[in-house]
């Protein structure tokens, strides 16, 4: 009896997380994709961590670096509201449960369908590409926009940046998933060039940086030819884009990036070490914006501002643990995937991602998403190793 609810309680997992990854996209409205989340993901990953309380105890003493900076971090944001300036501080305890349950249900999927991780990214490269020529006929062909507007994608892709980085990482995932026959492989390519355009049309010169030092990077920790091809690949695309296209790349200057940034350290001065709390209103005033934007344009000094040094140093740490699992599997596609992933997801959030623990949208995608595939391939891993399978180097 217990194993037949352990297997639908999985099998509600799995759909709950090709919920969080297509859903973005397919879900016409994000109260439907937050109820969504609701049903198939927190509840299920609550119920689930009661009934395998004993086999997550073991799974924490078999990586606890990870697992524990994740516990520091969402702890210490949930102790801020007890400082924070925000309206509704128990409104923003439940975000950190929401995130927490998130993060747990990618342990309970490594100890119960680790393939399936992964396989989830590879479909959802596929459906994500297919909304591509959907949302570039409904924005330019239906809604009539010109062609130079930034294209805004279908569902909760809407946002012409965030968006454009959710298609970056499928890009990504489908360079690491590329399928041996010829004729698929045709196919594939043609889902390849799909997101691309989105990426271009959505003019996020962030999402192409990202892209681009994702894919030149390949041949550093990938290898073969798969990895050579895609490097001279990007490399021509880069210059054939910066030679047709640098006057427009090169007209928005830094967008205030620096002014922002410079700001945003001031701030983290005038509350070092608990920071506002999370969720507090904030605003960054710079010369060119006397009424401040609502954001820092930047994880690590949202973090910090929000939380504190410590808010800042046990995100910087976890980025890092996340790498250190990513570099250390490198060799296995799994790990391919979690490192262009990664390097992705930390430029995202150099300059345009700028919340932590908003409700689930597409910035989960270059924050927590991560993260959650860290934590599973380190369980995965540790898995392998306790049964007595060594690792691959």
């Amino acid at each position: 009896m217990v194993g037949v609810r352990v297997a639908g309680v999985t099998s509600v997992l799995c759909l709950g997380y090709l919920w969080f990854l297509i859903g973005i996209v397919w879900i016409p409205t994000n109260k439907l994709y937050q109820q969504g989340l609701v049903v198939l993901l927190w509840l299920p990953a609550l119920v689930a961590a009661v009934l395998w309380r004993k086999r997550l105890t073991a799974s924490w003493q078999s990586e606890k670096l990870l697992l524990w900076l994740v516990f520091l971090l969402l702890a210490w944001a949930g102790l801020s509201v007890t400082w924070t300036e925000a309206g509704e501080p128990l409104r923003e305890l439940k975000r950190v449960l929401y995130v927490g349950l998130f993060l747990g249900a990618f342990v309970l999927l490594a100890l119960e369908k680790p393939a399936f991780v992964w396989k989830g990214l590879g479909l959802a490269f596929v459906l994500l590409a297919l909304s591509c020529p959907i949302s570039i006929y409904l924005f330019y062909g239906l809604d009539m926009h010109p062609l130079h507007a930034r294209l805004r994608g279908i569902g909760q892709a809407g946002h012409p940046i965030l968006g454009a980085y959710v298609m970056a990482l499928a890009v990504v995932w489908g360079l690491q998933c590329l399928p041996r026959i010829g004729w698929q492989r045709v196919v594939w390519g043609a889902l390849l060039v799909m997101l691309m355009l989105f990426i271009a049309l959505g003019q996020s010169r962030g999402a192409m940086l990202a892209l681009g030092l994702a894919a030149i990077s390949m041949p550093l920790w990938g290898g073969g030819r798969g990895g050579w091809l895609v490097f001279l690949s990007a490399c021509l695309i880069a210059l054939g884009g910066f030679f047709f296209f640098a006057p427009f790349i090169l007209e928005r200057g830094f967008s205030h990036r620096p002014d922002i940034f410079w700001s945003s350290v001031d701030m983290i001065s005038q509350n070092p070490w608990l920071g506002l709390g999370i969720g507090a209103d904030y605003r960054v005033v710079t010369t060119h914006f006397p009424r401040g934007v609502d954001h820092s344009h930047n994880v690590f000094t949202h973090a910090a501002i929000e939380l504190g040094t410590p808010g800042l140093v046990l995100w910087a740490a976890l980025w890092l643990a996340a790498f250190r699992v990513a570099w250390g599997a490198r060799q296995s596609r799994e790990g391919r995937i979690l490192l262009s992933s990664l390097l992705v997801s930390f430029v995202a959030q150099q300059f345009d991602a700028a919340s932590l623990w908003g409700s689930p949208r597409a910035e989960w995608f270059v924050t927590w998403l991560p993260i959650g595939l860290a934590m599973a391939l380190a369980i995965q891993r540790g898995r392998v190793e306790e049964h007595g399978v060594p690792r691959r180097p």
